[in-house]
């Protein structure tokens, strides 16, 4: 199709076609085309006077404010006829958010609704900004003017600019011209089915509303403007059209969306009058697709951008039950590619596209057919399919809203208890992500606690951006450069799977995760040994107990580092423990631990007996509370090791260790993948070996079911330790598993596995 139409010249033709037919409809006005185009007309006459002075050449930016009515589609017609640029500026909007908005925009003019007279004056005047002209909707005539002289205009050149969150903490400004927007227009037209008419619940600041007003002018019918919540309101104008109207066959929606229309409906079929719904604004759950597929509803999921003018791929509803999880194939002129795929296919989400922006708002512009590089992930499937992994890595799309972190970030810094922040995306079945937030405290602040963070933060932006949990950690990820490493961040607060927690000074606290389910289980390891080689021990529990296992690696072992290799105080293991499970927002969890993992988890218990609901320890070498043998080989053993690491290092270490705790002839029958494994986490050896810090007096501070296991195969000073313990610790219950030794939990898991599940489970209350 043609791509050589303005928008206004369409309306102009519509007018003379069917001037009596709706156009525009919202919930108090109904404008036919004539109407629409006499509204559109004195608007541009009003915006024409206003920017008296202002050579039409110059094209002008004319900020439109106000919620998205009849008459802001009309005024947004008229700013393009009088020969300026048209930046609609969302909705619900502080009036902090308003002022950053206009000062990026930097409009010669505002035209206003009337809602926001007072907070647009306050925004748009300041020292070092000169007052901007503006003007009241509502004060235009609707008649009684003469239509200006349009000034001569290119497709080429900018008509719209679409406010949209960057990197810096401010909006950008995607400027798309006539050409982009009709382009887009006309590539929907190719693969849409015919229109009577579209329903209209997102805002025309959001490009996928400006899609929409742009396909209806096209394809001239009505637009019915709804509110962007209330899905009865959207479900009754589905099922019935305003009078004289024709049926809604089309809406854009965005995934949360949906999922209220759908609840709405009871999950029953759509009217048959509905043909299309553009499903976008997110990454797009299958489940969604595949139950609104399945009650008959024609969604045709979509991956866009507002630097594409909307969207670029597309999925046919006929395709949506046998690939729910894609989001299509290019629109009819699109071309688009992954770059840099990784072994996966995954990549770099790269559009050439004729609807692409002309450039951001005050930088340089792009080159024609400069391709667009969205900074998504995504890969092909077989049938050459886009499946969007991930959106931008750091902007948050929650219900089709664009959030931008840093701002959220600026907003929670200024709260006076408050040292540093960071926001990143958790995915949400309903609304595709959600921001949630993590907050350093400033040293002697006392906790606001959540409820007063949400306010702050609402009193300063939108509520859409308003975190819905704020984790506490004492430093947050940063590189050597202080830049926030936010894929650390987002992995422990929404669930990844493997990642870090970063304490004061610098070192890191690596986690894994097995399962999801609702117990709480934190598993420690032992000296010379990892959290991941407990995987198998974790997985089996976390499938007996039906539960999630936080297996941690301590200071020097593993994947946390430690800076400065040196003897540590378990008082340190400990504090990082709990603030791992204050990162989590978890209360309590029964701690699991294995070998030195064993005493801490006694250490735990005993220290903040809150945060215990059970304890379980394999064979602790806790030596204080053994025999003066006992005590005297543990005491050379911290001596022998430190010496070693002065002298050779981490290898040296580890050999000392563990020849001194399992004799010379297991470390001399070691395989050399095995020694060289041991040889890395001499570090570990060294923070361990002194067992500085245990305090076995507190233990009976212990309030915790308890279980001292050990091996009925192990070395010798394990019983006694475990015997003297289980007399210490109130309660506590002892058992031996026959056959089994001091690394049964790594070698031979499913013994102990057991044996912790069937403990664990006796807890649990009877009905």
């Amino acid at each position: 199709m043609s791509i050589t139409w303005l928008v206004d010249d369409l309306v102009l033709r519509h007018a003379a076609a069917a001037p009596d037919a709706p156009a525009i409809i919202d919930d108090t006005t109904v404008l036919t085309w004539a109407d629409l185009e006499r509204r559109s007309a004195a608007i541009a006459v009003a915006v024409r006077a206003a920017l008296d002075g202002v050579a039409p050449t110059e094209h002008p930016r004319v900020a439109l404010v106000g919620a998205t009515t009849a008459d802001a589609v009309a005024a947004l017609i008229g700013i393009l006829r009088a020969g300026a640029k048209a930046a609609p500026i969302p909705a619900g909007l502080t009036s902090r958010e308003l002022a950053t908005a206009l000062d990026v925009v930097r409009p010669a003019l505002v035209l206003n609704d009337g809602s926001r007279a007072d907070p647009v004056r306050t925004a748009a005047d300041s020292d070092d900004q000169p007052s901007r002209p503006w003007i009241r909707l509502t004060a235009i005539p609707a008649t009684g003017v003469r239509v200006a002289a349009r000034p001569t205009r290119d497709l080429a050149l900018p008509a719209v600019i679409v406010l949209t969150s960057g990197t810096t903490g401010r909006p950008k400004g995607v400027v798309l011209s006539g050409a982009a927007l009709a382009a887009s227009a006309g590539a929907w037209m190719a693969v849409l089915p015919p229109a009577t008419g579209w329903a209209l619940p997102l805002g025309i600041a959001h490009v996928a509303g400006l899609g929409a007003i742009w396909r209806a002018i096209l394809q001239r019918v009505p637009v019915r403007i709804l509110p962007a919540a209330d899905a009865g309101a959207l479900l009754a104008a589905l099922r019935d059209p305003a009078p004289g109207a024709p049926a809604l066959s089309h809406v854009s929606l965005v995934p949360a969306q949906l999922v209220r229309l759908l609840d709405a409906a009871g999950d029953a079929p759509p009217p048959q009058t509905l043909r299309a719904v553009p499903l976008g604004g997110g990454v797009v759950p299958p489940a969604l697709v595949l139950r609104a597929t399945a009650a008959g509803w024609p969604v045709v999921p979509t991956y866009g951008l507002s630097e594409c003018g909307s969207g670029v791929t597309a999925l046919p509803t006929a395709e949506t039950a046998a690939a729910p999880y894609s989001a299509g194939s290019p629109l009819p002129g699109f071309e688009l590619s992954i770059d840099e795929p990784d072994a996966d296919g995954v990549g770099e989400i790269v559009v050439r596209s004729p609807s692409a922006f002309a450039g951001y708002l005050d930088e340089p512009p792009r080159q024609l057919g400069e391709p667009v590089r969205t900074g998504d992930l995504g890969r092909l499937d077989a049938a050459g399919r886009l499946v969007v992994v991930d959106r931008r890595t750091d902007r948050i799309v929650r219900g089709g809203e664009n959030i931008d972190p840093c701002e959220v970030e600026a907003a929670l810094t200024e709260h006076p208890a408050v040292a540093d922040a960071a926001v990143v995306g958790q995915a949400d079945e309903t609304l595709g992500q959600v921001p949630v937030a993590a907050i350093v405290l400033r040293e002697g602040a006392q906790d606001p606690g959540d409820e007063e963070l949400a306010v702050h933060v609402r009193a300063r932006l939108a509520g859409f951006k308003v975190p819905i949990s704020f984790a506490r950690l004492d430093a947050l990820p940063r590189t050597a450069g202080s830049k926030l490493r936010r894929e650390a961040l987002r992995a422990l607060l929404t669930g990844g799977r493997a990642g870090e927690l970063v304490r004061p000074g610098g070192d890191a606290i690596g986690w894994r995760l097995s399962g999801d389910g609702p117990r709480q289980i934190v598993l420690l390891h032992g000296t010379l040994s990892t959290a991941a080689q407990l995987d198998r021990f974790a997985r089996m529990l976390a499938v007996r107990l039906d539960a999630t296992v936080h297996a941690l690696d301590r200071r020097g072992s593993g994947s946390s580092r430690l800076a400065n290799p040196q003897p540590l105080d378990v008082a340190q293991h400990v504090a990082d423990a709990i603030a791992y499970l204050d990162a989590r927002g978890i209360g309590s969890a029964a701690l699991v631990g294995v070998s030195f993992g064993g005493g801490l988890a006694l250490e735990i218990a005993a220290r903040h007996p809150d945060r215990a609901s059970a304890v379980v320890a394999y064979e602790p070498p806790y030596g204080l509370v053994g025999g003066p043998e006992i005590r005297a080989q543990f005491h050379q053993l911290a001596t022998d090791v430190a010496t070693a690491y002065r002298t050779g290092g981490a290898p040296a270490s580890a050999e000392t260790f563990l020849r001194a705790v399992a004799g010379d002839e297991a470390w001399d029958r070691l395989p050399p993948r095995s020694r060289a494994f041991l040889e890395a986490e001499g570090d570990g050896a060294l923070a361990d070996a002194g067992l500085t810090g245990l305090d076995p007096e507190g233990l009976a501070r212990i309030i915790a079911p308890s279980l001292i296991l050990t091996g009925g195969a192990s070395d010798w000073f394990y019983l006694p330790i475990a015997e003297a313990l289980a007399l210490r610790v109130p309660g506590a219950r002892r058992a031996t598993l026959e056959g089994l030794t001091h690394t049964s939990p790594i070698t031979a898991p499913a013994d102990v596995a057991d044996a912790v599940s069937a403990y664990l489970q006796s807890l649990e209350p009877t009905a």
